[in-house]
């Protein structure tokens, strides 16, 4: 029997585009949130979406963040818990929860900042709406 391709005649109309200013604190919690969406479009060979990680990456390790800031980054974006969930984990309160990310992200954008980071494109697939 032949090997019949499947293609995706519908891909383009869920996808769209997601900028991020990685200068600025809400790019870079943007970019933070959708990490894992960008991780999978390497998968699919967009190889752009690996230089983003890879310096995304170099900024968190750049950024000089605390323990806690760095531990929170983990677990909020990294694991994907709520603020109060890694709150509870850490034995902190959700405001210092947010009060830690809203810093780390200052301080990942100040590296952006110093490398001259504007604002990048990604394209990202629409979430599917289940049925």
């Amino acid at each position: 029997m032949g090997h019949v391709k499947k293609i995706d005649i519908h891909a383009k109309e869920r996808s769209y585009t997601q900028k991020y200013a990685l200068n600025t604190a809400g790019g870079v919690k943007a970019l933070l949130r959708d990490r894992h969406q960008i991780a999978n479009r390497r998968f699919k060979g967009d190889t752009a979406a690996s230089d983003i990680l890879i310096d995304l990456h170099s900024a968190i390790e750049s950024a000089e963040l605390t323990e806690r800031q760095a531990e929170v980054i983990a677990w909020v974006y990294g694991v994907d818990a709520t603020q109060t969930e890694a709150a509870r984990i850490m034995g902190i309160t959700q405001q210092t929860v947010g009060e830690s990310l809203a810093a780390a992200e200052e301080r990942i954008a100040a590296v952006f900042s110093r490398w001259d980071y504007g604002e990048i494109s990604v394209e990202l697939e629409a979430p599917q709406l289940s049925a």
